[in-house]
C-alpha cells in the first residue's frame, strides 16, 4: 500500500469513526428531550450511554470473535452497515424499552468496528505510521464532540431527538462507501479462538493496564454525560448557549487529540501521571466554580482540552502488553481499548446517575476528583510493575 493509499485509508476510518463517536456521544445532547418524549427521569434517560457502554464493553469480543471466520474487511462493512441501519431504526422507538434495545445492539456493532478499524489501520499502515493512526482513528471520536453532538443537539432541540439520528446515518453513508472502495480486499481472518481472547481478560497485568483507560474515561465521562444539565441547571447557560457551549467543548477534545499523540511519543507512562492529577486538579476547580457562569465554562473547557489525551498511549501499552504476555491473542488486542473504554463510561456515567439522584448535578464534579486520582493510582502501579522497553518488550516477567 502506498503512502498516499495509507493515508486515505485513516482518513477514510477516522470519518467511520466520527460517525460511531456522533451514534454514540449524541444522546448527551438530548437527554432532556429523551426525558420528556419518554416521561422517564434524568438518571433513567441518563442510562441509556452507561447502558450503550455495558453492551459495547461486553459485546465487542463477542462480536469479533462471531465474524472471526470472515475477512475484517467484510466484518467491518457488516459492523458499520448494522450501525447506519440501527440509527434509522429509532424512528420507530416509541418507548424507553425500544431505544434501550436498538442502543443495546448498536452499541456492539459499534464496538466491532472500531476494533476492527483500529486492527485493520495497524496492519495496513507502516510500523512507524501505527500511532498516528491510531490517534486518528480515535480522533474522530473528538472531531464528533465538535461537530457530531452540536449538530444532533440543535437538531433535537429544534426538530425531534429521533432526527438527530437519522441525519447521523445519512452522513455514514460516505464513510460506508470510502471503505468498500479503500479496505484492502485481502484482509486476513482472525485465526485465534473465541477462548484465545479471553485469555487477554484473564491474566492479571493485562487487567491492571486496562484499568488506566477504564478510569481515565470514567472522570471524564462522569461530567460528560449531565453535561447539558450541568450547563443549564448549575452554569446557568440559556437553552440557546448549549449547542454552541458543545461545539466549543468539542473543539477542545479535538486539541487533546492531539496531546495526546505527543503523550504516545516515548516514554508515556509517566506523562500519563501528569495527566491524570492535572485533570484532578481542574476538576477541583470545576467543583469550586460549578455555579458560576464564566470560571464553571472556563473549568469545563479545561476537561475539554485533556478529554481523549490518554486513548493513543494507551492502546499502544495495551498491544505492547498483550503482545507479549499472550502472543496467540494479539490479533484481539484491538478490542481492549474499546472494551476499557466503555466500561469507564459505564462506570463514569453510572457513579454520576448516582450522584445526581443524591444531590443533584453539582456532587458530579468531586466524583470525577476521586476517578481522575484512582487512574493516577493505577498508572503508577503499572510503572512500577509492568516495564516496557522501546521496542515493546517487557523488562521484568509478564507471565
Amino acid at each position: 500500500m502506498t503512502r498516499n493509499r495509507e493515508t486515505l485509508l485513516i482518513l477514510t476510518l477516522t470519518l467511520v469513526s466520527f460517525v460511531l463517536g456522533t451514534t454514540e456521544y449524541v444522546i448527551v445532547g438530548v437527554l432532556k428531550e429523551i426525558e420528556h418524549a419518554m416521561k422517564v427521569s434524568l438518571a433513567a434517560a441518563g442510562a441509556l450511554v452507561s447502558g450503550f457502554a455495558i453492551a459495547y464493553a461486553i459485546g465487542t469480543p463477542f462480536a469479533v470473535a462471531s465474524l472471526s471466520k470472515l475477512s475484517r474487511r467484510n466484518s467491518i462493512l457488516i459492523g458499520f452497515g448494522i450501525v447506519l441501519a440501527l440509527n434509522l431504526l429509532t424512528v420507530f422507538a416509541t418507548t424507553f424499552y425500544s431505544l434501550m434495545a436498538i442502543r443495546i445492539v448498536s452499541a456492539v456493532a459499534c464496538g466491532l468496528t472500531v476494533s476492527l478499524s483500529i486492527s485493520i489501520a495497524s496492519d495496513a499502515v507502516q510500523q512507524e505510521r501505527r500511532g498516528e493512526a491510531i490517534a486518528w482513528i480515535l480522533g474522530g471520536f473528538s472531531i464528533a464532540n465538535v461537530f457530531g453532538v452540536p449538530l444532533g443537539t440543535f437538531i433535537g432541540q429544534h426538530l425531534n431527538w429521533w432526527m438527530t439520528f437519522v441525519v447521523t446515518a445519512g452522513i455514514g453513508v460516505i464513510p460506508f462507501i470510502l471503505m468498500f472502495r479503500i479496505l484492502p480486499r485481502q484482509t486476513t481472518t482472525i485465526t485465534s479462538s473465541f477462548s484465545d481472547q479471553m485469555v487477554l481478560f484473564m491474566k492479571p497485568r493485562i487487567l491492571l493496564a486496562c484499568l488506566i483507560p477504564v478510569l481515565g474515561n470514567s472522570c471524564i465521562f462522569v461530567t460528560f454525560t449531565y453535561i447539558t444539565p450541568l450547563l443549564s441547571q448549575s452554569m446557568g447557560v440559556p437553552t440557546s448557549w448549549i449547542s454552541g457551549v458543545l461545539l466549543i467543548y468539542g473543539a477542545c477534545s479535538i486539541l487533546s487529540n492531539w496531546i495526546g499523540a505527543k503523550i504516545a511519543k516515548g516514554d508515556f507512562l509517566p506523562k500519563l501521571n501528569w495527566l491524570f492529577i492535572i485533570q484532578a486538579v481542574i476538576f477541583v476547580g470545576l467543583s469550586l466554580t460549578v455555579s458560576n457562569l464564566w470560571l464553571g465554562l472556563t473549568f469545563l473547557f479545561l476537561i475539554g482540552c485533556l478529554s481523549s489525551s490518554m486513548s493513543a498511549a494507551s492502546q499502544l501499552y495495551l498491544f505492547d502488553v498483550s503482545g507479549v504476555v499472550v502472543p496467540k491473542s494479539k490479533a484481539f488486542a484491538s478490542t481492549l481499548l474499546p472494551v476499557s473504554a466503555n466500561v469507564g463510561i459505564a462506570l463514569g456515567s453510572g457513579i454520576g446517575g448516582i450522584a445526581v439522584n443524591l444531590g443533584g448535578v453539582n456532587w458530579v464534579p468531586p466524583v470525577a476528583v476521586v476517578l481522575a486520582l484512582s487512574a493516577f493510582v493505577i498508572t503508577r502501579v503499572c510503572q512500577r510493575s509492568i516495564h516496557l522497553k522501546p521496542d515493546g518488550e517487557m523488562a521484568t516477567n509478564a507471565a
